[in-house]
């Protein structure tokens, strides 16, 4: 059975919530054992073992249990009652409403046990003392906060982003072989009457029905530039350049079937140009007030500038070092047009577009 890329994305994001939450109870666990004094395992008839066994059991249980919760809540609640409040709110009220269903459900499962309509048996231990109970509360909280915030702002600032400030990928320069999309929206009459404050509603709404597909196809998101955004890929074996090209297919699609909320909400249809190319880049993390990850080389330039060619060549453009590593039915969708000299440059570019 085949699944979308969508469900596939959705279950990892769950099962790395799950893996997150039950982390955190083994943790709690080995925390709880390193201060148990050796006569509790004497008074219990325990040993080391059974005692390790039966909590990482409660554990496994348990942090499943909320991590499944807490997948729920991150994709069906949160972004509906939450949207508008800033990080640190918005964590602190995502929290208290997480420990809150939780306890419900606790208390939900408890009572079906009393009345023996289910059997709990050893995998959830509810334990209804004051002092563990606010201890174990606490700690989710804190442990909630914690996911709560590193994913905004993983969020913010782009996995990939993320990833390579913690390991350090680019604190020396590195040489990488990439593909850049310059995707701006269509300048027209009808945008530039836009009032400013709609404007960048109409942007937030634009970019949010891209960012979906950004992550099914595997882009980057480099930066958000006035009305457009930077695009790219690692070329890495087994890369396929047809991503590139149905991100851009699958976007402008998208706006079309969302036209009339467009036309009602802001009086206009967006429409958005792109340029693609590829080549080597040099990659750098600069900046010491703010740090960043920037891409230098003259593919970046080049893409800028058959960007700028799009209004009067058509919707999508390519350069012919992307066109050359395509299908031979891929590249029939593409013709040629007149070699150029782009600005700022001395040899002439060959140019292709799209036939759709």
């Amino acid at each position: 059975m085949k699944y979308s890329v969508r469900t596939f994305l959705r279950l990892k994001q769950c099962l790395q919530f799950i893996a997150l939450w039950v982390t955190a109870f083994f943790f709690y666990v080995f925390i709880s054992y390193s201060i148990i004094d050796d006569s509790y395992f004497l008074n219990q008839q325990l040993t080391t073992a059974d005692f390790l066994v039966s909590e990482l059991s409660r554990a496994l249980s348990t942090g499943v249990f909320m991590g499944f919760v807490f997948y729920l809540l991150q994709e069906y609640i949160y972004p509906r009652f939450f949207h508008g409040y800033g990080i640190l709110m918005a964590s602190l009220l995502q929290s208290l409403l997480f420990i809150m269903v939780c306890y419900i459900v606790f208390i939900i499962v408890l009572q079906l046990s009393k009345v023996h309509y289910i059997r709990i048996n050893n995998l959830i231990a509810l334990r209804f003392n004051a002092k563990w109970l606010t201890c174990f509360t606490i700690y989710c909280l804190i442990v909630h906060l914690f996911i709560t915030l590193v994913q905004a702002f993983r969020q913010r600032l782009g996995g990939n982003y993320c990833k390579s400030l913690l390991h350090g990928n680019y604190m020396s320069p590195v040489i990488e072989y990439r593909i850049f999309m310059f995707l701006d929206m269509y300048p027209s009459r009808t945008i530039a009457e836009v009032e400013h404050y709609q404007y960048s509603h109409l942007l937030q709404e634009c970019f949010i029905d891209l960012s979906e597909i950004v992550t099914e196809q595997n882009a980057e998101v480099y930066q958000y530039v006035n009305d457009g955004v930077i695009l790219t890929w690692k070329v890495k074996q087994g890369f396929e350049r047809k991503q590139c090209i149905a991100l851009y297919t699958i976007f402008s699609s998208r706006l079309l079937e969302k036209k009339d909320l467009y036309q009602k909400k802001f009086g206009l249809v967006p429409k958005f140009k792109a340029s693609i190319n590829e080549g080597l880049v040099t990659v750098a993390e600069i900046g010491q007030i703010k740090t960043e990850i920037a891409y230098h080389g003259d593919v970046l330039s080049t893409t800028a500038s058959v960007r700028d060619l799009c209004r009067d060549q058509g919707n999508l453009l390519i350069t012919q070092a992307f066109f050359k590593q395509l299908s031979f039915l891929e590249q029939d969708n593409f013709t040629e047009i007149e070699t150029t000299v782009l600005r700022g440059k001395k040899r002439p570019v060959v140019i292709y577009k799209s036939n759709g």
